[in-house]
């Protein structure tokens, strides 16, 4: 049986950030969502948990002892004087002591940080040595947050050391990420920036991850704040027909600016987007290659809209 559009687009997309603004929930509460969207219908859209280090103490206490064992992505958030390596090296640590004192309730498979403005390459081959150093019982990939006005030096020299990571080491080579929105306008990315990043990383071979304010499917003005938010599907199709059809970029701004549902079409044996197509083979090669998922608040939110919309599978 040939494989499902809808499952290659959709599969693993969304990490669990319900710690995090807007929802802002409870250790408790966001694991007892987490717990429930892994058993529930739908649990093949969801991915990891994602979690601050500074809180693992918090949610190693919630932790179930369920099978198959939580996956959980860290964000290294340690704040303070110290050089950005040095804080992110006592992060790492505290991943290591978490998932070493979780056992089999959880698997530490990516950690994630925002890299400083002036960050070389020297230093992100200190932080995969930090990595490599730390007592992770299985393999982990960095996602280094890189802020459009960074761009191309930094997805640059995230590039380079990837390409230095050898894939069979406790540090797996890093991908990249990008932040689509937050509580304020200007951390809404113009759809050229969005479409600059997915268009560099095609070319670079370098994974996206993307963050925040992609809780609906398509492009649209938030009524409540007045932001015009970027949509998930947006993302993933321009991600995939860039993969596919080798797009230019002002292509991929098209994609990621459209607002209209209509222009949009995923069924069983494609993607669409206006006059271009993807089948299930190529979805699956981008999503592979290119766009690893992104992180919501909400996992509820974007399952709904894609039931209202009729996209899901039975």
């Amino acid at each position: 049986m040939a494989e499902d559009a809808r499952r290659a687009f959709l599969t693993e997309l969304i990490d669990d950030a319900g710690l995090f603004p807007p929802a802002s929930l409870s250790m408790e509460d966001a694991a007892a969502g987490h717990e429930a969207s892994r058993t529930g219908p739908h649990a093949w859209m969801l991915a990891r948990f994602i979690c601050v280090a500074s809180r693992l103490p918090e949610l190693l206490k919630v932790l179930p002892d369920a099978a198959p064992p939580w996956r959980v992505s860290v964000i290294l958030d340690a704040t303070g004087p110290e050089p950005w390596l040095e804080r992110m090296t006592a992060d790492v640590a505290a991943a290591g002591e978490f998932a070493q004192e979780a056992g089999p309730r959880a698997a530490v498979e990516l950690v994630e940080t925002v890299l400083p403005a002036d960050v070389d390459t020297s230093e992100l081959r200190r932080f995969v040595e930090r990595v490599e150093e730390a007592r992770l019982p299985r393999p982990v990939m960095p996602f280094f947050e890189i802020p459009p006005a960074t761009l191309p030096d930094a997805l640059t020299t995230v590039a380079e050391v990837r390409r230095e990571t050898a894939p069979g080491g406790a540090c797996l080579p890093a991908g990249a990420k990008l932040r689509c929105g937050g509580a304020r306008a200007e951390l809404f990315p113009a759809p050229d920036a969005v479409a600059a990043i997915i268009d560099a990383c095609r070319r670079l071979d370098v994974p996206l991850k993307a963050t925040a304010g992609l809780h609906h499917p398509f492009r649209h003005r938030d009524e409540p704040t007045g932001f015009v938010q970027h949509g998930f599907v947006n993302l993933v199709g321009a991600s995939v027909l860039s993969h596919a059809r080798e797009l230019p970029v002002d292509r991929l701004v098209d994609i990621v600016e459209e607002q209209d549902p209509s222009a949009f079409s995923l069924t069983p044996e494609r993607f669409a987007w206006r006059d271009l197509e993807a089948p299930a083979a190529d979805i699956a090669a981008a999503r592979a290659a290119s766009l690893v998922g992104y992180g919501s608040c909400s996992f509820d939110e974007p399952v709904e809209d894609l039931l209202a919309l009729g996209v899901l599978p039975a």
